[in-house]
């Protein structure tokens, strides 16, 4: 049985997505609302609504490779689109077919992109999937705003306005150094922090998909680690590929935040009530 070592710890990292912030009707809905556009704009196909689930969403983040939620916007169209077919309900996996595809995935020599087109084909463009996936989060004004760029489509709100923060504590709050390992690119933490009222924490507390690191490499914990002069990070996540950013990092603790890491030992529904758990001696 594993043994939590809470009182070791001499840092606390977060992830976002989950944990800090609740975005349950944000990036899955991004992906959701891409998915169609994806397949009429890129692909030049036919749709009526989109077939993607939260069942989707939450067997991708079963797997560790799948941290970075437009790749499985991509990853599961590219699934489609190899079908051949015009309709993209008939096209799109179930749930099942999603997950057994990602139980295939073999990426001892390469990348979950490299093995989805060896596997799959190149089909379907990344960047420019990408692309739509970021400006249906960031919306028209912030697209315009902070992206600088003139949007593909017009009138999109932003799904960044669905989210909420999760937890009320200022980090400085909290009796121990503070640093945040997110797979959101800079831009997209910028407005999760302004939410939270965390504009303040130092950038170089923080590690971004911006920054060449992408879970679950444990790299993005020791670059923290480094720059807090700590040793023994206590990692609050909410998926597979944050669990396994700390079992490579080979010291520490890792706690799950949410319901999708339903095998974690240790796994609370909020970060407040794992802080609480935890003992006072993380109060503020």
């Amino acid at each position: 049985m594993a043994i939590l070592s809470p009182l070791k710890a001499d840092c606390i990292i977060f992830d976002v997505d989950g944990v800090l912030m609740e975005t349950s009707q944000s990036f899955p809905e991004v992906i959701r609302s891409s998915v169609p556009r994806v397949w009429e704009h890129l692909l030049g196909r036919k749709s009526d609504s989109s077939p993607f689930t939260i069942r989707h969403f939450e067997t991708s983040k079963m797997f560790p490779f799948l941290n970075d939620d437009y790749d499985i916007c991509w990853g599961i169209l590219s699934v489609a689109a190899s079908k051949g077919k015009d309709g993209l309900d008939e096209s799109f996996p179930t749930p099942w077919e999603w997950e057994e595809t990602l139980r295939r995935v073999d990426l001892s020599e390469g990348s979950f992109v490299e093995w989805m087109k060896e596997s799959f084909g190149d089909l379907l463009p990344y960047e420019q999937t990408r692309k739509i996936c970021e400006e249906l989060y960031f919306g028209e004004e912030k697209t315009k705003e902070i992206l600088k760029r003139k949007p593909l489509f017009e009138g999109d709100p932003g799904f960044w306005r669905q989210e909420k923060p999760l937890f009320k504590r200022h980090w400085k709050k909290i009796p121990l150094p503070v640093g945040i390992y997110t797979g959101r690119s800079r831009k997209e933490l910028y407005l999760a922090l302004e939410a939270l009222g965390w504009e303040d924490l130092p950038s170089e507390r923080t590690v971004c998909s911006d920054d060449g690191i992408k879970k679950p490499s444990p790299e993005g914990l020791n670059v923290i680690c480094h720059r807090l002069g700590t040793s023994w990070p206590l990692f609050f996540g909410d998926t597979a590929s944050d669990r396994a950013a700390l079992k490579a990092l080979g010291r520490g603790d890792f706690v799950a935040i949410g319901a999708i890491l339903k095998d974690s030992e240790f796994r609370f529904s909020k970060v407040e009530d794992a802080i609480r758990a935890l003992g006072l001696y993380l109060s503020a």
